[in-house]
């Protein structure tokens, strides 16, 4: 853990503005957050999607936090112990905190979460349900859970972006994908539901009965499909905090130099970006046609005009933000240069040649988040390097629940541009790329990408408890991907988040959705 946070908060810098004012925080007053498109659910518990996140992590708590450290902090759990063979977690959780009807919270809820919502529908967390033998609720406020085999980020993964916890008594005995409730959240965290005005604003208000301090009395969610109008708002003050998902990169010089706005560009959370390549389906169940996008796309361009010069071309199957899990023998630098003749040779070899026009009988449509500036500048740089190619390649910018249902759910794209977050390991949020899956999961395996020794290396990487048999592991399966390439990685992620300078406390989390209750207003 310690060794990527020195990575990357070695970049980590604060561009503040000289705003001066006490110390100590003040209550009342609103913050008003940037959404590119609505949610398409505000249940965080049945999917990893980003707005659902933003919305959601002020909604529910999970059974811990982690602060920008890196560090896992208590947060619905008071404390907790493991058994020596690592495979028993015994928690006390926090007495006295109530559901926002006024419910109380309390370890049934735990057990029913992770077995009923979790463990089933969340892209992250069903794997580490996968390996629990049991989970046993001792009293109201102690839970046990029991493994069958160790697994090691298991702590990690019990943030409210993992497995935020839902009330028991709302959902059981219901169907949790299409309960009502989704839209109108019942949860335990700093802020209740209000109101949800489609394409315009999600509004949360204050929980009186919150355990800990909560200094906003209301914090707003607006839509801004617009990248331009996003950040026009966060300047005139129309908007107070723009987070890196939505954050065009070629403003971030500008708004370091106003002094009414802070920005923070580093992040403890290494994040890639990559695209899916759709395996099931000719020509990109090719393996050779797959390896020749790899060298036809110019990944030093889109570092650096896309994203600003705001990240680093990926270095392999699982980028480089975890460098102890990176091997040189996976190097797309080695493996996979700029080249376009090498690209041509190889399509040339799966039997698409050049025709009498210099096209190949190959036409990709590609899937991206048209509210997302840096992926429609990488999207326009993907058709002009497969163009010089032969590949023509026909741009689809959709909204995010369309993404999802296109995607995800009917596997109706060639290629398709995403961003995954790891949540602090590989295990957590990468290996869902990769490790064989049902289909219309969102968030998990677009690619229909299946292979047994894949599967064997990512099992023995997150059972494994030493960091020198995790690094092994990650070495043999990186030259697997790095050769069957169901995705192309393209950068790994620097993020940049925006503030306006009269918001206090922000960035209290290691993910900026997070710690809303300790944000507050300098009057």
């Amino acid at each position: 853990m310690r060794v990527w946070l020195a990575i990357v908060l070695s970049g980590v810098v604060l561009a503040t503005s000289a705003a001066a004012g006490p110390a100590q925080p003040q209550r009342g007053g609103t913050a008003v957050v940037a959404l590119g498109s609505d949610p398409e659910t505000l249940n965080l518990g049945i999917t990893t999607s980003f707005p659902v996140g933003a919305v959601g992590a002020s909604l529910y708590n999970g059974l811990i936090w982690v602060d920008p450290r890196g560090e896992i902090q208590p947060q619905l759990a008071a404390s907790w112990t493991i058994s020596p063979d690592g495979l028993q977690y015994t928690f006390q959780l926090r007495p006295n905190v109530k559901w926002h009807d006024g419910r109380p919270f309390t370890a049934a809820d735990v057990k029913f979460t992770m077995e009923e919502v979790t463990g089933k529908y969340q892209g992250r967390f069903r794997r580490a349900f996968e390996q629990m033998d049991r989970i046993t609720v001792v009293g109201p406020t102690t839970l046990v859970i029991r493994f069958k085999r160790p697994f090691a980020p298991f702590l990690r993964l019990l943030s409210v972006f993992d497995c935020p916890i839902l009330p028991q008594h709302v959902y059981a005995g219901g169907d949790v994908l299409r309960h009502p409730r989704n839209m109108e959240p019942v949860g335990t965290g700093p802020f209740r539901f209000r109101e949800w005005v489609r394409g315009d604003r999600i509004v949360l208000e204050r929980n009186p009965d919150y355990v800990d301090p909560v200094y906003l009395d209301r914090l707003v969610f607006r839509v801004f499909p617009s990248p331009t109008l996003r950040v026009t708002a966060l300047e005139t003050g129309e908007l107070d905090h723009i987070s890196d998902f939505y954050l065009p990169k070629t403003d971030v010089d500008r708004l370091r130099r106003n002094p009414a706005i802070r920005v923070r560009i580093g992040q403890p959370i290494p994040s890639v970006g990559f695209f899916y390549m759709n395996t099931r389906r000719p020509p990109l169940n090719n393996v050779k046609v797959r390896q020749a996008l790899a060298f036809a796309i110019n990944r030093v361009q889109i570092t650096q005009q896309a994203m600003a010069g705001l990240a680093r071309p990926a270095r392999g199957p699982f980028g480089d933000g975890f460098r102890w899990a990176w091997s040189p023998a996976a190097d797309f630098n080695k493996l996979y240069p700029y080249s376009p003749e090498r690209a041509a040779a190889l399509l040339d070899e799966a039997g698409f040649p050049r025709g009498a026009g210099g096209e190949r009988p190959i036409r990709l449509r590609l899937v991206y988040d048209a509210a997302r500036a840096p992926l429609v500048a990488a999207a326009a740089i993907i058709q002009d390097n497969l163009r010089a190619v032969g590949v023509a390649v026909e741009l689809v910018p959709v909204d995010a629940a369309v993404r999802i249902d296109r995607v995800y759910m009917r596997a109706d794209f060639d290629l398709a541009l995403e961003t995954y977050t790891s949540s602090g390991d590989p295990a957590i949020g990468y290996h869902r790329i990769y490790a064989t899956a049902p289909p219309r999961v969102p968030f998990v395996n677009a690619s229909g990408y299946s292979n047994p020794a894949v599967d064997e290396l990512l099992t023995r990487a997150t059972e494994a408890t030493s960091r020198a048999a995790r690094a092994q592991a990650y070495a043999e399966v990186g030259k697997l991907l790095a050769a069957d390439l169901p995705a192309l990685m393209l950068f790994d992620e620097v993020g940049v988040d925006a503030a306006r300078a009269t918001l206090r406390g922000v960035w209290t989390g290691a993910d900026a959705r997070d710690r809303w209750d300790a944000v507050w207003i300098q009057k």
